[in-house]
């Protein structure tokens, strides 16, 4: 139970962003319980193999504990999420690009509503748009994914919300940026 425990943590932290679009409300709360089920479950089996006397089995147990968590905390999940999506669906983004560059309707595929915030790309003067942070409360904030057909000099802006312009701020490679 207590290796579930950590894939299912491990799991939960890497689909945060997809967690939070389908259940925004309590994507915390699974998070929560994943770290909460990962820690009891090996606390438990640490306890039972020191009843048995098996010390080094508790000490090894213990220790996987320690740097899993010491691993999982520290890795930043958004940005290895996004990264590998953009890789395992490179195909996808550059049917986009290419779209956007000949002008054509865009047309982005299903999954991407689980990464964007609608679903939707938007093509603007500058670039094309792919939200995926949004300040839900006033949409005064966002950052995303971006293309460009060039590469984007510093002080090329793009509307990331209603009420915000961003800025390329690294290259995530074959024109997408990450837009803050």
């Amino acid at each position: 139970m207590a290796s579930l425990g950590w894939v299912f943590l491990l799991a939960s932290s890497y689909l945060q962003i997809p967690l939070y679009r389908q259940i925004w409300l309590f994507s915390w709360l699974v998070i929560t319980f994943a770290w909460l089920w990962a820690y009891i479950w090996t606390f438990t089996t640490v306890i039972s193999y020191l009843s048995v006397q098996a010390y080094a089995r508790a000490a090894i147990a213990l220790i996987m504990a320690v740097v899993l968590g010491a691993v999982i905390s520290r890795v930043d999940w958004r940005t290895t999420f996004i990264d590998s999506t953009l890789r395992l669906h490179q195909g996808s983004f550059a049917e986009l690009a290419a779209a956007y560059r000949e002008g054509k309707p865009l047309d982005p595929p299903w999954w991407m509503e689980y990464l964007s915030v609608d679903g939707e790309v938007q093509a603007q003067n500058n670039g094309l748009y792919l939200p995926i942070y949004v300040d839900e409360w006033r949409s005064e904030t966002g950052s995303g994914l971006a293309y460009f057909p060039s590469t984007p000099s510093n002080d090329l802006l793009i509307q990331t919300a209603d009420g915000d312009m961003g800025r390329p701020v690294r290259d995530l490679g074959n024109g997408w940026w990450w837009v803050e």
